[in-house]
C-alpha cells in the first residue's frame, strides 16, 4: 500500500530534520564549551607571582561573572525545553502505551490507585497528584466523580484549614454517594475542644451534602462529646435515608461514662429498609441498639476500652438487633451485657456469620451473649475469637455454642486459667490460635472419650505460650496438626541464672520433628496472627 505525503507529514519530517541539525550543533558546541571551561579553570588556578598575573586572573574572573547570569537563564530555558520534549514524547502511543487506553480503562486504573484518609500521614500528598499529570489524564480524573467521593474534613486548626480542599472534593463528586471521614484533632483553633462557633460553621459546611453521605466515620482525639453530638444531630435535622455505614471512634474517657449518641430512627418510628444501617462501628460510644436503624446490619462492632464506664446493655436489645439482621457477617463485641428485660428473647439465626469476636467479654456478659448465637450453616467458614473461663455454666455453653455453629474453621483462644484446658474442639477446625497459655499439664482437651470426633486441623499457632517438649508432643497427638507455629514462645516463665529469657530452642524443635517427621514446625520472634479478624475489633 502506497502512502502519500500530506502537508502534516512534510511539516513533521522537516521540523525533525531541523531539530536534529540543531541538536548536532548544540552537542558540538556543548563539547567545545566544556573543553574551554576546563582550559579556563586550569589557566586561572595556576600559581601567580606577579601583580600583573593576578590582575589578569581577576579580569578574566570578572568577565566570567558577567556571563554567569546569562548562563543560568540559558540553563533554565534548556530545562524548560527538555520538559517540553518529555511531555511531547509522552504523547506517543508507541513509547507510552498507557496513553492509548480509552478513558473508561484509565478510570478503572485511577480508582484502584485511590488513597484515602487525610488523617493518615502517609496519604497527605495524594491530593496533589493531579498537578503532575498531563491534561488528558487530568480531564479523565475530573470526569470521574467516584474518584472524589471519599472526603476527609476536620475543623480548622492554627496550622491547617481543610474546608477549601474538602469543598473541592465534594463539588467534584457531582452528587455521587459520599464516604465522609470527619476527624476532630487535639490542636483545634482555640487549643482545646472545638468551640460552638466553629462547630456551627462545620455543620453549615456539611449540611448541603448530608443526603449524599452513605458512609460516615467520626473520629475525635478529645474527650468532649459536644462536637460529636452536634454532628449526629445533622441527620435528625435533615435526612438519614442514605446513610448505610456509621463509625464513631471516641477516645478512652478514663473513668468517665462513655457518650450515648442520639440518632434518628428511635423505637416506634417507621423506617424503610433503605434507612437501616448495614455497618455500625462504635468505640467508646453507644446508641440505642433497639433503634430500627440497627435492623438489617451486616457488620456490628462495639468496643468499650478498658477504664470506660458504661451501664450494662440489655441483651434483649442485642437479640432484637441480631434477629432483625439475618445477613450479619461480622459480629465483634467488647462491652458489658446483662439481662434486664423480662420479655422473651427472639430467635436468632445468623446463617451468614463469618467472623465472631467475643474475646474481651467478661464472664457475666458471655453467659448471656453466647446462647444467642446460632449459625446452622456448615457450608461456609466461620472464624471465632473466645475467652475460655473456668466456669461450670460457661463450660456447658461452650459445648452448646459449637454444636449450634457449624463450619468453625479458625478459633482464637484466650483463657484466664494458668494452664491450657479446652472443653471442646470443633471437628471442622483447621486453624487453632492459642494466646498466652501454659502447655505444662497435658492433655488439653476435655472431650467425651466415648464420642471421638474426626480432626481436620491443619495449623496450630501458639502465641506467647509457655511450652515444653512433652506438651508440644501431646498437642500434636491430640489434634493431628500438620503445622505448628511457635510465635514468641518461651520454655520457662523465669529467666535463667544469667538473666536470659529462655525462648524455644532449635533443639526442642528438632526433637519434636524427630517424633513427627512430617510435621512443619516454625519458630518466630514476632506475632504472626495480629491480623486475624476474630482477634481484633477494628483493623485500623
Amino acid at each position: 500500500m502506497v502512502e502519500f505525503a500530506t502537508p502534516i507529514i512534510e511539516d513533521v519530517w522537516a521540523a525533525l530534520a531541523q531539530w536534529k541539525a540543531a541538536r548536532a550543533i548544540f552537542s558540538s558546541a556543548l563539547e567545545s564549551y566544556l573543553t574551554t571551561c576546563d582550559s579556563l579553570v586550569a589557566a586561572c588556578t595556576q600559581p601567580t607571582r606577579l601583580r600583573s598575573e593576578r590582575n589578569a586572573v581577576d579580569d578574566a574572573l570578572v568577565a566570567v561573572d558577567s556571563e554567569l547570569g546569562l548562563i543560568s537563564s540559558e540553563i533554565h530555558t534548556l530545562r524548560t525545553s527538555h520538559i517540553s520534549m518529555c511531555t511531547l514524547r509522552n504523547k506517543s502511543g508507541r513509547l507510552t502505551r498507557i496513553n492509548i487506553l480509552p478513558p473508561e480503562v484509565l478510570r478503572s486504573i485511577f480508582r484502584l490507585s485511590n488513597t484515602y484518609c487525610v488523617h493518615d500521614h502517609q496519604a497527605k500528598g495524594c491530593y496533589n497528584a493531579l498537578a503532575q499529570v498531563d491534561r488528558y489524564w487530568r480531564q479523565v480524573a475530573l470526569d470521574t466523580p467516584e474518584l472524589w467521593t471519599h472526603v476527609d474534613v476536620s475543623p480548622d486548626t492554627p496550622t491547617r484549614s481543610m474546608y477549601g480542599l474538602s469543598r473541592m472534593m465534594l463539588e467534584r463528586s457531582k452528587g455521587e454517594p459520599i464516604d465522609l471521614h470527619v476527624y476532630e484533632p487535639e490542636n483545634t483553633a482555640v487549643g482545646g475542644p472545638t468551640h460552638q462557633e466553629e462547630t456551627e460553621k462545620f455543620k453549615k459546611f456539611l449540611s448541603p451534602y448530608i443526603p449524599h453521605i452513605v458512609k460516615f466515620r467520626l473520629e475525635t482525639s478529645l474527650p468532649s462529646s459536644y462536637f460529636v453530638h452536634s454532628l449526629t444531630e445533622l441527620w435528625d435535622e435533615i435526612h438519614i435515608a442514605n446513610l448505610h455505614d456509621m463509625s464513631i471512634i471516641l477516645p478512652n474517657p478514663y473513668g468517665a461514662f462513655i457518650s450515648h449518641i442520639r440518632f434518628p430512627g428511635t423505637r416506634g418510628v417507621e423506617q424503610t429498609p433503605e434507612a437501616y444501617f448495614q455497618t455500625l462501628h462504635l468505640q467508646n460510644a453507644m446508641l440505642d441498639l433497639g433503634s430500627l436503624v440497627c435492623h438489617g446490619l451486616v457488620d456490628l462492632r462495639i468496643e468499650c476500652t478498658n477504664g470506660t464506664i458504661i451501664p450494662d446493655i440489655d441483651v434483649y436489645d442485642l437479640a432484637v438487633t441480631l434477629a432483625a439482621s439475618p445477613n450479619l457477617a461480622v459480629l465483634k463485641l467488647q462491652a458489658p451485657f446483662s439481662r434486664w428485660s423480662e420479655l422473651d428473647l427472639p430467635l436468632v439465626t445468623l446463617s451468614n456469620l463469618e467472623v465472631l469476636n467475643l474475646t474481651k467479654l467478661e464472664p457475666e456478659s458471655l453467659r448471656v451473649v453466647l446462647p444467642l448465637i446460632s449459625r446452622p450453616n456448615p457450608q461456609t467458614k466461620l472464624s471465632v475469637g473466645l475467652t475460655f473461663y473456668d466456669d461450670e455454666q460457661l463450660l456447658s455453653e461452650y459445648r452448646s455454642f459449637f454444636s449450634r455453629c457449624g463450619g468453625v474453621s479458625t478459633l482464637y483462644h484466650e483463657s484466664t486459667a494458668e494452664f491450657l484446658s479446652m472443653p471442646y474442639l470443633p471437628s471442622s477446625l483447621s486453624h487453632l490460635v492459642i494466646h498466652r497459655s501454659d502447655l505444662g499439664q497435658p492433655p488439653f482437651f476435655n472431650e467425651d472419650p466415648t464420642q471421638p470426633l474426626p480432626r481436620t486441623i491443619t495449623t496450630i499457632t501458639l502465641e506467647q505460650c509457655i511450652v515444653t517438649l512433652e506438651g508440644l508432643m501431646s498437642l500434636v497427638a491430640e489434634t493431628g496438626a500438620q503445622v505448628v507455629n511457635l510465635d514468641r514462645c518461651l520454655m520457662d516463665r523465669l529467666m535463667d541464672f544469667e538473666g536470659t529469657i529462655q525462648y524455644v530452642s532449635d533443639e526442642t524443635r528438632l526433637a519434636l520433628l524427630d517424633v513427627y517427621p512430617t510435621l512443619s514446625c516454625n519458630v518466630s520472634d514476632v506475632d504472626t496472627t495480629t491480623h486475624l479478624s476474630c482477634r481484633i475489633i477494628f483493623e485500623s
